[in-house]
């Protein structure tokens, strides 16, 4: 069979708490993850998923376009040979009740609530599957060169759409004396007064998992996500990037405590992927240091 891509979008509320499962069977079924971002969805873009059946009812269309417009959504670019497939059979039935009833392992069966919470969206045909990656990675995939994606003029990822390199000029960057030692870089930050927060103490840090992370049969970054989560994380965010080398060595030199550090840490970064996780929690920043233990 021939490998493809596929896009799969984790809904608003499906993601957050279970993302380690869902990445985990994922990699079960075979699946290697090319693009994977978090994204708040504007209405037109919401639209634009729904069936011809759903935009047929006025009430039915605004309450797709309420929910999937209601927070942020994880959208995954996944390749495989028969991904368009094989992601729909494992998906089911558009109702979770359907599903339910068809097989109960089925993920809408799993994560689904109704017809409208149901948990994913799917690429239904190759031909949608390549409007999607065009539309949620115009910027390209962290895969290989792939003959079939080139002629569908999808290319892949150079450096990060989002790392600025006015980052030193723009902010005061308070170093944190860490005293554990992980092949992970970490940094983090209070949340903004001005965002709404769960409690007084709530902070998101930020984490940067480089290619050596990331590599195995058993992605050993699904253990560590399931680890934050099961210390009362809520993963906020995420992306699956590629730095260019000012960008590794900006972050180097704000993640590093000294100079002699920064060469080691660039190396790191450069050295294939790296995936990005904002979590969020009751001193998020200041008890990190007890998930090194």
């Amino acid at each position: 069979a021939q490998i493809l891509c596929t896009v799969l979008l984790i809904k608003p509320g499906a993601w957050s708490h279970h993302l380690a499962r869902i990445l985990r069977k994922l990699d079960l079924e075979k699946f290697t993850v090319v693009g994977m971002k978090h994204v708040h969805l504007e209405p037109d873009i919401a639209l634009g998923l729904l069936s011809s059946e759903a935009k047929q009812d006025p009430a039915v269309l605004e309450a797709h376009c309420t929910y999937l417009t209601s927070g942020t959504s994880l959208v995954l670019c996944l390749q495989r040979p028969n991904a368009v497939k094989k992601l729909m059979d494992m998906l089911g039935p558009e109702d979770p009740k359907v599903a339910q009833a068809l097989n109960p392992c089925l993920w809408r069966a799993q994560y689904g609530i109704n017809t409208v919470q149901n948990g994913f969206y799917g690429s239904e045909s190759y031909q949608i599957s390549v409007r999607d990656m065009k539309l949620f990675f115009p910027e390209g995939l962290c895969c290989a060169e792939c003959q079939t994606l080139e002629e569908e003029e999808i290319y892949n990822l150079k450096c990060d759409p989002i790392v600025s390199m006015e980052i030193n000029k723009q902010c005061k960057i308070i170093k944190h004396e860490t005293g554990g030692q992980l092949d992970l870089l970490g940094s983090g930050q209070p949340r903004d007064l001005d965002r709404p927060v769960l409690s007084n103490l709530c902070q998101t840090t930020c984490l940067i998992l480089p290619a050596i992370i990331l590599r195995g049969s058993d992605p050993p970054y699904v253990e560590l996500l399931d680890q934050l989560i099961g210390q009362g994380f809520t993963v906020t965010g995420v992306r699956l990037t590629v730095l260019d080398a000012p960008q590794a060595h900006c972050i180097s030199e704000i993640l590093s405590r000294a100079k002699s550090g920064v060469a080691a840490k660039c190396s790191l970064l450069m050295d294939g992927l790296c995936l990005v996780v904002a979590a969020e929690r009751d001193n998020a920043v200041i008890g990190f240091d007890s998930l090194l233990d």
